[in-house]
């Protein structure tokens, strides 16, 4: 009991201070180009500072950490998930016309219109991200065996250098993994493998948005391990490759995803109808570009827990490499459906001139 409580008060320490110093932490931390578009993300982690190696147990959990998988309850099916990401000074209205297609799945694949361009370019950094995508998650033993696999599509646009090119690509992504429990599941080895099937187009603003490239499709391999801790407070510390040997896409401009590694801490206590879940992430560890070893630190509380590992309402709040998030979610019938809102601020800019892009997402998901 005395270890435990010991473990419990360490972790929330390092917790805090990680928490309190990280503002100057992140003012030496350095950045990507925002040309750099991270493929999978989760809503509710990154309306907890994008943080997910140890703690991420929703539909975006393969993308995390193969191994936390096995931080899943029970199982499900998701046949109807929807995510809208953008800059947040674009309007909802113009979102909608720039992103929403009237076809099945409703995500514009198709690139940014003419017509569509001068309400894009209007915004300053402007950003959008629409997706769509199936998931089956199975828990098969409580150890920690579990299976998924994940279908999305992603089409992201984004305007670089003041407004001077756009960017966009779109993606196909299959994902699937397994989380293996190690004796009674407190050591688990996770492993994962992505084929997204990709084309681009990089124009200046001027240009008439036609310019698709090749699609390609790059093969991936991420490995995972995770270590749960035996108290009360459920420690569980994650370590993850992506990418492992890299991945590439053919004659892509952007062919390449460097091999890196992550490590993760978090902790999941109940408390009567509350669930606490603080998590602590350092990642891009190896990366040879601009964003190196970035710190991500985040907290979720969550009222009357479910079957799933959720939570009935949950409240998220975070750091993205220093730049404030949070996030607010509704999950009715045990996750059959799923409403939800975060705000993130995301680097941007280099080392040497920091920059902020503040984003919204809506995502609406429906199981069973």
């Amino acid at each position: 009991m005395e270890q435990n409580r010991r473990s419990y008060s360490l972790v929330i320490g390092v917790f805090l201070t990680i928490t309190v110093n990280f503002g100057l932490l992140a003012q030496t931390t350095p950045t990507v180009p925002q040309s750099i578009i991270e493929v999978g993300r989760s809503y509710r982690s990154l309306a907890m500072g994008n943080t997910g190696i140890a703690s991420a147990n929703d539909s975006s959990a393969l993308f995390y950490n193969p191994a936390v998988l096995a931080n899943v309850e029970g199982w499900w099916f998701d046949y109807g998930t929807w995510t809208a990401e953008g800059t947040q000074e674009i309007t909802p209205e113009d979102a909608g016309l720039i992103m929403i297609s009237t076809a099945y799945p409703y995500i514009n694949r198709e690139g940014l219109s003419e017509t569509n361009k001068a309400r894009f370019l209007a915004v300053e950094d402007a950003y959008l991200r629409g997706s769509a995508g199936l998931t089956l998650t199975v828990n098969i033993m409580s150890e920690g065996l579990t299976v998924a696999g994940t279908y999305v599509i992603e089409n992201s646009i984004a305007s670089l250098d003041e407004g001077n090119y756009i960017y966009q690509r779109d993606d196909v992504i299959r994902k699937y993994g397994l989380s293996i429990p190690i004796g009674l599941g407190q050591f688990v080895v996770g492993l994962a493998r992505s084929d997204i099937t990709r084309k681009t187009a990089l124009e200046a603003s001027t240009d008439t948005i036609t310019n698709w490239g090749d699609e390609e499709t790059g093969t991936g391999y991420d490995v995972g391990f995770l270590f749960r801790m035996a108290n009360k407070a459920r420690i569980t510390w994650g370590l993850v490759a992506y990418n492992a040997g890299g991945t590439e896409f053919g004659s892509l401009e952007d062919n390449k995803v460097e091999q890196t590694y992550g490590f993760g801490v978090s902790m999941n206590h109940d408390l009567g109808i509350f669930r606490i879940v603080p998590a602590i992430d350092v990642r891009n560890i190896g990366s040879h570009l601009d964003k190196q070893n970035t710190l991500h630190a985040g907290i979720e509380i969550g009222m009357f827990p479910n079957s799933t590992g959720g939570s009935y309402l949950s409240y998220r709040v975070g750091y993205n490499q220093g730049y404030t998030t949070s996030g607010l979610e509704l999950n009715l019938f045990n996750r059959y459906i799923i409403l939800g809102w975060a705000n993130y601020g995301e680097e941007i800019g280099t080392a040497e001139e920091p920059k902020e892009n503040r984003r919204t997402i809506y995502y609406f998901n429906l199981a069973f």
